[in-house]
């Protein structure tokens, strides 16, 4: 910035302004709530800073120089800036404008993000949100390695020291059966009446945590899955079921997804191991006023009472 420019306050533009709109050094004083010689006195400096006559004086009145019509059109501009600055820094400052990368599982997309984004954007209109999808390790890994700023996962999950994760939804995991399977007319189901069926399940190296816990119902109801197809997407493991593949057993969230191929039902087991948890991780130290305000938003719709675990 030039030594000129940086002399150059907004107090002195808005006095040649109020002069510039009344052409009336009198009715502009009365404005800004002065006396009329300091403001000529204000005007003179102005004058001098930029090298150029800004008024015409005469008996008749004042007017505005060539040089003034064009300062003024800049002057106008100027403060429209600053006024601009000043409301899209307190903007950001209450969590309205930013961007907020979150990531997320299927279900999470779902049982709770559309009604999330939905509130979220008609309050923080000018908060751009960019939207990851992953399996639960996936998402862990864009938490550990800064790549989104909340990521909605299945916990317990391999996240570093300094993350923090709260339940937002609390699941249950369900058997899903291809239409016109011998069991879907139940209302429930135990998982030893599928110990003879194929089964289509989640990899156990992409979504790992989930595996382990089927796997440890099946053996809780005393036989081993026999395994025909894995998948990592739970829209690819549906398709499979509707076709016919096998049975499986995914979070009761699906239903949603659920089309007249398939049935979801409740399934008599250890609650603890029914149970899955959606959590929000985050790292807290570096959350903006906007993923902060995502956050709360994100709490608001939570299925479950919210509360810091780590």
């Amino acid at each position: 910035m030039s030594t000129r420019a940086s002399n150059l306050d907004l107090r002195m533009v808005q006095q040649f302004l109020a002069v510039a709109e009344t052409l009336s050094f009198r009715k502009a004083a009365e404005q800004m709530h002065m006396a009329q010689p300091p403001l000529s006195q204000a005007i003179m400096r102005l004058e001098s800073l930029v090298q150029a006559r800004l008024f015409e004086r005469s008996p008749r009145g004042v007017r505005l120089t060539p040089a003034g019509e064009v300062f003024k059109m800049e002057a106008t501009r100027l403060l429209n800036q600053a006024n601009r600055a000043l409301e899209r820094t307190q903007q950001a400052g209450r969590g309205e404008l930013g961007t907020v990368h979150v990531g997320f599982i299927g279900p999470a997309m779902t049982v709770l993000l559309p009604k999330v984004i939905l509130s979220f954007r008609e309050r923080f209109a000018g908060v751009e949100l960019t939207l990851h999808e992953g399996s639960s390790m996936q998402v862990a890994a864009m938490i550990n390695s800064d790549t989104v700023d909340i990521g909605f996962l299945v916990t317990p999950a391999e996240l570093e020291a300094d993350v923090a994760t709260e339940d937002i939804v609390v699941d249950a995991l369900r058997a899903v059966l291809p239409a016109g399977h011998r069991l879907g007319g139940a209302s429930q189901i135990r998982l030893e009446e599928l110990a003879d069926d194929a089964f289509v399940l989640f990899s156990a190296q992409g979504v790992p945590t989930l595996s382990s816990r089927i796997a440890q119902l099946c053996r809780q109801a005393g036989f081993e899955p026999r395994i025909v197809q894995e998948a990592v997407q739970i829209s690819t493991v549906l398709g499979l079921v509707a076709g016919g593949l096998g049975v499986s057993i995914l979070p009761g969230s699906i239903s949603a997804l659920a089309t007249g191929g398939v049935v979801c039902k409740p399934i008599i087991a250890d609650a603890d191991l029914l149970r899955v948890r959606i959590s929000a991780a985050y790292r807290r130290d570096k959350l903006s006023d906007a993923a902060q305000a995502f956050l709360m938003t994100a709490r608001l719709h939570a299925d479950t009472a919210p509360g810091p675990r780590r």
